[in-house]
Order: C-alpha cells, then structure tokens, then sequence
C-alpha cells in the first residue's frame, strides 16, 4: 500500500539512527573516561559495589599512610634510645675503668665527672626527643606517665597497632641508680672513747676529720663498758660536734643498761662520700652497686627498645598486608567500574557503521515518498 501521510520506513530508520548515536555517544564517553560505569544508569548495582570498594581502598591508603607515621614514630623513639643505650654503656665502662686500684683520687674525681655529665646528656635526650610536637618520653604535666600511641592502620575501627611509651623519670631510669642520692663507700672510720659517769649524759666532743668534702653518715658504732661497778638505769651517747670541712654527721643516741661507777662508750665514725646519681666512681669498692644501677637501667632502655622494635616490624606488616589488599581490592574494583578498551572500540566502530547506515536509510525511506507524484501527472 502507497501512503503518504506515514512514512514507516523513515521512521524505522530514525530509530535506529537515534539508537546508534546513543551507542556511539556511550562508547565515546566510556572510551574518554575509562569508565564502564559513569553514572547510575549504566550499572546501578555495580555503581553501588565498586563505591563502596572505594571507600574502603581509601580507607586502606590512609591507613598505610598512619602505619608509615607509627614507624618513623617508632623510629624515632628507638634512635634516642640507642642514643641512651651508649651513653649508660660509657658510663658502665667508666665504672669498670675506676674500679681498678692503681687510680687516684683525682683520677677518679674526673671520672666521675664524665659520668655526672653522660647522666645530665641521658635526662636532656629522653626530655627533648619529640615526634610531630609530642614528647615522647615525657615526665612532666598532665602525660608524665607512661603512654599508648593507638596507630590507625586500616578502614575498620578495630585495625589498630598501639605503640607503648614509657615515661623515664625519676621511677624509672633513675630509680635505677641514674639520678638519685646513692649510699656511698665508708672513706674512713675513727675512734673516740668518751667517759661518764652513772646515770649522767656522755657527749662526744671529740673532733672527728672526715677525709671526703661531701655529706658523710656514721655507719657503725661500738660501745663496751669498763670498771663496771656500780648500778644505774641508763647512758646515752649522742655524737654533737664533729670537725670537718664540709662535712656532716648523724649518730642515733645508744642507751645501754649497765651496772658500775664508769662507762667507757667507744664510737667508730665511718665517713662517706655522697654519691652523684649513686653512680659513683669515687671509690673502687663503690662500683659493684654501681654496675648493678647501670645494669639495671639497661635493662629498662633495652625492654623498650624491644617493645618498640616489635611494633616496628608489626606496622611494616602492617604496611605489606595492606598494600596487598589494596591491589586486590582495586583488581576487583576495575573489573567492575573500569571500561574494557578492545570492547568499547569494536561498540565505537559498530555504533559509527549503524549511525552512517541509519542515515542513508533515512535518506532513502524519504525519496520514497517522491514515487507518489508520478501517479499524479
């Protein structure tokens, strides 16, 4: 049948020109972006899927970045320790070096002055070592105390590695021996008699020399009595004046039952010289404490390099499982999100042939038409 006021075949062919531009536009936005999926109505579904890998691939990255930070933390840490490591390692070798007879008093006196400064270097260090702004050993405020570093190292709430601190101070490095006032090695030890009468109170006037310039402690007293002969209830004995230069004493007072008209109270003053941190290198029978003190806090420097050496390798583990899930995750991701070139370049092609084609199909379906006038004439 002729007819004029429908031309199906055009319009046929404007469809499928409308279709193939569709096509053709699809491909070339795929083909520009790299993208199978650009908008909703390309995969809704899939849109969904690889929005939320996304989110948790980004979530990885910054966790790898925080696990990065946790180890250059953890470094730096561990590099001021190291630092503490040497010193109380000198300080022990001192130690040993006076421990030896054949040095004099002022050789020792210049050790222990190495020592006094390697035991201010050690506070200094562990006082100053910070990491973004936050003291890492710190002993003062609000934080002196020991801490958790809580390292965020994946997308989920729970992936987290926490770095321990400690805080060295006065409980726990120089509790050790490095920082406080230590017993010292009796230098010498003196005797005075001093006699009383019954029941009267018998105080030593006697001067004492002390050897050492520094506090001094009387150590060991004796008291025997003689030409017992007489009862009375009680004596005490009380050191009161002791010359020395820059020294002081302390005795506690004796009471002692006896009976007799006399009581000789003999006293041995042991002077001692007053220890700088109780790492003393003054006296070669001062060092085995000494070594012990120094021993010790080696000990605790070395316990917390161990734990910050762990978590160390822990967030470098950390940092190697992410960034395989990562990879993986992003595998998946592409396969879903990202265009296939050889597939959208053939679609291209096949879209840009049926587009030309649609065209001069419509170009003929509308020659068609001009058939009707020749009936006409």
């Amino acid at each position: 049948m002729t007819v004029i006021n429908s031309n199906i075949s055009a319009m046929r062919a404007n469809n499928n020109s409308r279709i193939a531009a569709q096509g053709l536009q699809s491909a070339m936005e795929r083909l520009s972006s790299g993208k199978r999926i650009n908008s909703a109505k390309d995969d809704a579904a899939g849109l969904a899927i690889s929005s939320s890998m996304n989110s948790q691939i980004r979530g990885m990255n910054q966790g790898i970045r925080n696990a990065n930070d946790g180890i250059a933390l953890a470094q730096t840490a561990e590099g001021a320790l190291s630092e503490v490591t040497n010193m109380l390692q000198r300080v022990r070798e001192l130690t040993i070096q006076s421990k030896s007879g054949t040095y004099s008093a002022d050789d020792r006196s210049n050790i222990q002055a190495e020592v006094t400064a390697l035991t201010s270097q050690i506070n200094d260090v562990l006082d100053k070592t910070a990491f973004n702004g936050v003291k890492l050993f710190d002993k003062t405020g609000s934080s002196a105390n020991d801490k958790t570093i809580a390292i965020q190292t994946g997308s989920a709430s729970s992936d987290n590695v926490s770095i321990k601190l400690k805080s060295f101070d006065g409980t726990k490095i120089n509790a050790t021996g490095l920082n406080v006032q230590g017993s010292a090695t009796t230098q010498a030890a003196y005797e005075a008699t001093k006699t009383a009468a019954a029941g009267a109170q018998a105080t030593n006037d006697a001067n004492v020399k002390a050897l050492a310039e520094a506090q001094a402690t009387l150590a060991q007293k004796t008291a025997a009595g003689t030409n017992v002969t007489a009862d009375a209830d009680a004596v005490t004995a009380a050191q009161a004046a002791i010359d020395g230069k820059g020294t002081k004493t302390s005795n506690d007072p004796a009471d002692a039952n006896y009976k007799g008209s006399k009581l000789a109270l003999s006293e041995k003053i042991a002077a001692q010289t007053s220890a700088e941190a109780a790492v003393n290198t003054s006296a070669a029978t001062n060092n085995s404490t000494t070594l012990d003190n120094i021993d010790a806090a080696l000990k605790a420097v070395n316990t917390v390099r161990a734990d910050l050496g762990a978590s160390q390798s822990r967030l470098e583990s950390v940092v190697n499982s992410q960034t395989n899930n990562v990879t993986n995750m992003t595998d998946a991701k592409s396969r879903i999100e990202d265009a296939d070139f050889s597939v959208e370049s053939t679609n291209l092609a096949k879209s840009q042939i049926l587009s030309q084609a649609a065209t001069a199909m419509l170009a003929q379906a509308n020659q068609s038409q001009q058939g009707v006038l020749s009936l006409l004439r």
